[in-house]
């Protein structure tokens, strides 16, 4: 930049605005980076989980609902003898949803067709470890809660 009091010249202008475009360009390119680079915060919730009007809607059309906690995934069901439960609906062998099958009455991964029993208990496939069990109660209004952490019921 030019002393105050000089005029600018078209010379110093191109440069300033080049200057300016470079910077604009490296904060383009390293912002990404850099966000992607930067660990992600715990994503948890820790109170119960109240499923809305939809969700209660698809879990008693279809007997079942995934719901969402925080980063976890949760598949809430109904069983034939109109018992709800609630388990975690991530496969203990790689991760994927897993899918209540009242028909056969088991928990079923698509991915390597492991089957879990309506306690989350490995019956078939390839999945090391059970199910995580949460507690999951029918309020006297009709709403259905699920209480996050381990339950009385899951020890």
């Amino acid at each position: 930049m030019p002393p105050v009091g000089e005029k600018i010249n078209r010379r110093s202008l191109l440069d300033v605005l080049l200057a300016i475009g470079v910077v604009g360009w490296l904060a383009s390119v390293l912002f990404p980076v850099l966000r992607y680079l930067k660990p992600l915060g715990v994503q948890t919730q820790n109170g119960p989980i109240k499923l809305k009007g939809e969700e209660l809607s698809k879990l008693e059309k279809d007997h079942s609902v995934i719901v969402r906690a925080g980063a976890a995934r949760i598949v809430v069901f109904e069983d034939s003898t109109q018992q709800l439960r609630a388990l975690s609906a991530k496969c203990t062998h790689e991760g994927c949803t897993v899918q209540y099958v009242p028909g056969e009455s088991v928990i079923w991964c698509a991915c390597h067709n492991g089957r879990f029993d309506l306690d989350g208990r490995v019956l078939a496939g390839p999945p090391p470890r059970t199910l995580e069990k949460y507690s999951c109660t029918r309020e006297s209004d009709g709403s259905v809660v699920v209480q996050l952490g381990r339950g009385p019921e899951a020890a």
